[in-house]
């Protein structure tokens, strides 16, 4: 199916720039769940807004898809490499705004999303930002022995992360970048970031990194009420997810490590010698007063689980680089 062409003259309005907002489908498994998302983009209170929607290498997917494409919102098929990186490489080459949003295909934003995200722009410093993205459990309420610290394993905010102001990176299910960002340094490195179900990640950190090594003047910032709602699926409830996305944070630490030097793990470094101490610390707390002993004693074993599986993930990719050949 080719693009629909819109012509620029009928998006913008004058003082308000267009934003693009780019949405990654590879499986037809959410197909109920990416229509949701479109629908919140269409109702947002930010009108100026184009929607680019990219099929990771899946005709059947785009087939099912071409009936959503009008004057607003455009289907195109991922035209480099399989994975989530080339998929939002190709939205990005498509993007016709002067800001360049993304939203998870399992993501529902709220009304006034783009309204917050692009009232950071104001302020000409401003070179990306990114917003809240609250969980949403399918069928249940979230585990009990999930720490708040771990929200990031499901893609989520998670407590210990700066809550306002300039961030190193921004979290890929709610984010957004001025696209002069990727003219000058280009798009997102396909040698990192998911590629189906395999959970590697941080495209969007070494992308962050990047940037602010080119304008050290200029900063992305955390804007809390730009917010998304990020669904859960019962896939991811369970340990074994857990530990595995885990794993694999720590094989992605080590390509953005190698890519971008001690930036590469600078923030993380901060948050298992801060957040995650004081974690541990507030659960064993509740076990020794008799609260919520079980729940305390859980987080407290699966805080360790976490921190063990991205240190083996972490001591894997050294050893697979250092057995590469240079």
């Amino acid at each position: 199916m080719t693009l629909t062409d819109t012509a620029p003259s009928k998006l913008e309005k004058k003082g308000r720039p267009l934003v693009s907002v780019v949405v990654c489908a590879y499986t037809s498994e959410r197909l109920v769940q990416l229509r949701h998302t479109i629908a919140s983009l269409l109702n947002q209170t930010y009108a100026q807004l184009e929607i680019v929607l990219v099929v990771d290498h899946n005709p059947d997917l785009h087939s099912q898809l071409a009936p959503l494409a009008n004057e607003q919102v455009r289907i195109a098929s991922n035209r480099g490499k399989r994975g989530l990186a080339d998929a939002r490489n190709t939205g990005i080459a498509l993007a016709r705004g002067e800001i360049v949003a993304f939203i998870d295909d399992d993501a529902d934003a709220d009304n006034h999303w783009l309204e917050r995200l692009v009232e950071c722009y104001r302020d000409p410093a401003v070179i990306g930002n990114g917003g809240r993205i609250v969980p949403v459990w399918e069928e249940g309420p979230p585990p009990t022995w999930l720490a708040e610290e771990f929200l990031w394993v499901i893609g989520c905010t998670y407590r210990g992360m700066p809550d306002r102001g300039p961030v190193r990176n921004v979290i890929g299910c709610n984010m957004s970048f001025r696209s002069s960002v990727f003219e000058e340094v280009g798009s997102f490195n396909t040698e990192i970031g998911r590629l189906r179900n395999q959970p590697l990640s941080c495209e969007e950190t070494e992308l962050c990194i990047r940037a602010l090594k080119r304008w050290p003047d200029k900063k992305i910032v955390y804007a809390a009420d730009a917010v998304v709602h990020h669904h859960v699926s019962a896939s991811r409830r369970t340990l074994s997810y857990f530990a595995r996305r885990c794993y694999f944070e720590g094989i992605s630490k080590v390509i953005v490590r190698r890519l971008c030097g001690a930036d590469g793990t600078s923030s993380e470094l901060k948050y298992l010698s801060r957040a995650l101490p004081l974690a541990i610390l507030r659960n064993l707390t509740n076990v020794v007063l008799l609260r919520d002993m079980s729940t305390s004693l859980s987080r407290v074993g699966t805080i360790t689980l976490g921190v063990g599986a991205v240190g083996a993930g972490f001591a894997a990719g050294m050893l697979l680089r250092k057995a590469k050949p240079q």
